[in-house]
């Protein structure tokens, strides 16, 4: 029980510092071709509602030490947009922020700036709905445009999909294992964390990772049942997912 407890506190510490990007020690060589391999994993496994997200959050600072206000923050917002090659966005301003997003069949794009009273933050997430090999490529600019701001960040690349029903445990590590294996991944921890089955790997054809205590880790699958869809929803990310479980 006492092994349960710990496990359990461990992935939920996981998924929260990488989340947080900027809490964790981060490690980033840059992707040099592994999000095609990742791709392609998914695909040959995973086969329906697939997408792939490619996002990053980073700390920006805090409101009082940072200059220009919203109006700097709507021309940074603007300047990543056009970076990524989209200009039918809208922007939209609230209490807790400036957003910018641009949906269409193909994908969508949201870019926003949250504050908090931690300070600051800047989030990029791009969905694609098609065309994943463009992912590695999305990649490349996130980070760049992190870099541009001098925001610390770890760009995440994820798959999702679906499989029919609600897959058995034995299923479900078949199907970790069959991936592990093309991405040649070897499993630091794996296990469930409420309903979520959760595997955290690490592959030497991976650049980026992050540090947990004295183990790396860049490859990340989840799996969670949906009752209402009666659907297993799948992701295999790198380094780790950063979404909701």
């Amino acid at each position: 029980m006492v092994k349960a407890y710990r496990f359990q506190r461990l992935m939920i510490i996981a998924a929260f510092i990488v989340w947080a990007g900027f809490a964790a020690k981060i490690v980033v060589g840059g992707i040099k071709g592994e999000t095609s391999n990742v791709s392609d994993t998914f695909c040959e496994n995973v086969y329906y509602d697939l997408k792939a997200e490619i996002s990053g959050v980073g700390k920006l600072g805090s409101g009082k030490d940072r200059l220009g206000g919203r109006s700097a923050d709507k021309m940074m917002l603007v300047a990543i947009a056009d970076k990524l090659g989209i200009s039918r966005y809208e922007i939209q301003e609230d209490d807790e922020g400036i957003y910018l997003s641009q949906n269409s069949v193909n994908g969508s794009v949201d870019i926003y700036v949250r504050e908090t009273e931690q300070g600051d933050y800047l989030k990029i997430s791009v969905q694609l709905n098609k065309g994943f090999e463009c992912a590695e490529c999305y990649s490349d600019i996130i980070k760049e445009s992190f870099e541009d701001y001098g925001v610390d960040t770890c760009v995440t690349v994820s798959m999702k999909g679906s499989a029919i029903g609600d897959m058995s445990d034995k299923d479900r590590d078949n199907l970790a294992d069959r991936m592990l294996k093309m991405l040649d991944a070897k499993t630091v921890t794996s296990g469930k964390v409420q309903d979520s089955y959760m595997v955290y790997a690490y592959t030497k054809d991976v650049k980026d990772s992050i540090s947990l205590g004295k183990k790396k880790i860049n490859v990340n699958i989840t799996m969670n049942y949906d009752e209402i869809r009666n659907m297993t929803d799948i992701t295999l990310s790198t380094p780790v997912y950063s979404g909701d479980f």
